[in-house]
């Protein structure tokens, strides 16, 4: 399976590429199990779980939505500081 596609820009497998086992999967915290095993998005423990390369600018502005209603929609995921 190729990982870079030839001509165009990157397809959605390419994207999701970066975050690929970035977050421990919900079901292997809760059960110690997952229906996806090998083949989960996510990790299954400290071990498999991969750092993610993050902008430089990243987290180093307010989020206004949190700032005005005290809450954001986007949670940890959110660009923004909380």
């Amino acid at each position: 399976m190729a990982l870079i596609q030839q001509g165009g820009g990157p397809s959605a497998n390419n994207r999701k590429l970066g975050l690929y086992k970035t977050e421990l999967c919900r079901s292997w915290e809760e059960k110690g199990t997952c229906k996806y095993g090998e083949k989960c998005q996510f990790a299954h423990g400290d071990l498999e779980q991969r750092r993610v390369e993050r902008h430089p600018k990243y987290k180093t502005e307010i989020c206004r939505t949190f700032w005005v209603s005290g809450s954001c929609p986007y949670g940890k995921r959110c660009c923004f500081i909380h």
